[in-house]
């Protein structure tokens, strides 16, 4: 294996996260083109008031582009007001959702002295600031950081994680946690994680609409002929299904992307500020066969994990199979993390 440097591997996983995280606005406002697009295409938006005509100048043209880029213009601000509103909500209430489904509390200094000389001398070597400290009282071994700014940053380690790893593999642990907040990664992943569930969102918002306006347009016929209105929102609702649906499965693939990538930064970053890249890698070895926190159901909490409990029964895939895997996996593979380590 070609020998890569921990601050090249930095800067290369730097690098693409920002190409990855500004393909979510680019997912969204193609979203809402491909919708306006879709009713041109049935004649739909020829149903709602326009400055322009539904004719086109040029009859070889199917689409009325006058039209599709009027309503883009007046529904674009919209979108992005929603999205804008709802990110806000997520964003500051994120911390108190990871605490609340892991069931994490705080770790007192007296509790775990050891702890906290750990935490306190990468800090200081580091110069991070000194972020808070939970516990999760489960056997098994895992760790994860979470917060949006300094007030809120905090490092979660396991009792077994705290129990079962000596000095050097607790203190590369946290060093690699620690990383994750002086690079802002839990900032970052915050905003995937926000983005996927607006696409979420609507993919069910769309459901619901399709579904209610069907049963309304049955009941409107059985009083009175008509319905066109109803064909206009039906249409709208089926193709922001279809639409939604796409834009979810690509945001989810760039939210899995920059998770894998802000890892291996992590791992790099952790093994530099330790100073001990094999004590990592010999951490991650021992999480790996007995990860923990598996009563959390939630997989965007359990993408904070150092090692995703989920995704490690997938490592006996091989071949094609387990490439085609790791695309849907918020971790890289266990395996090639411990490699890159060693060769340091």
């Amino acid at each position: 294996m070609k020998y890569v440097g921990i601050q090249t591997q930095i800067w290369r996983n730097n690098r693409n996260t920002v190409v990855l995280l500004c393909l979510f606005p680019v997912i969204l406002l193609a979203m809402v083109a491909m919708v306006l697009a879709g009713l041109d295409l049935g004649d739909m938006l020829c149903y709602l008031p326009s400055a322009h005509p539904c004719v086109d100048e040029v009859t070889t043209d199917v689409f009325h582009w006058a039209l599709i880029w009027e309503f883009f213009v007046q529904v674009v601000p919209y979108a992005l007001g929603v999205t804008v509103v709802w990110f806000i909500i997520a964003y500051f209430a994120n911390t108190a959702i990871i605490r609340h489904a892991t069931g994490a509390r705080p770790l007192e200094r007296k509790e775990n002295p050891r702890v906290y000389n750990i935490v306190e001398n990468l800090c200081i070597a580091g110069n991070i600031y000194m972020p808070k400290i939970n516990i999760v009282d489960d056997p098994n071994l895992n760790a994860y950081a979470s917060g949006i700014n300094d007030k809120s940053f905090t490092v979660t380690l396991t009792t077994g994680i705290i129990e079962k790893l000596d000095d050097a593999e607790l203190s590369a642990v946290v060093a690699h946690e620690l990383t994750h907040i002086k690079n802002r990664d839990t900032r970052l992943l915050v905003v995937c994680i926000v983005f996927v569930g607006i696409f979420s969102a609507l993919m069910t918002a769309s459901v619901r609409l399709l579904a209610n306006t069907s049963r309304a347009m049955v009941v409107g016929r059985g009083r009175r002929k008509g319905g066109g209105g109803f064909l206009v929102i039906i249409a709208g609702a089926a193709l922001l299904l279809v639409c939604s649906s796409v834009a979810f499965f690509f945001s989810t693939l760039t939210r899995l992307a920059i998770s894998r990538k802000r890892e291996y930064v992590a791992d790099a970053g952790g093994a530099e500020l330790c100073g001990d890249p094999l004590a990592l890698a010999s951490a991650l070895r021992k999480i790996s066969a007995e990860p923990g926190l598996e009563q959390v159901r939630r997989d965007d909490v359990a993408q904070l994990y150092i090692v995703h409990p989920d995704e490690e029964r997938d490592g006996a895939l091989t071949g094609l199979v387990a490439r085609v895997n790791l695309m849907f996996c918020t971790h890289p593979d266990t395996p090639e993390r411990i490699k890159l380590l060693e060769q340091f």
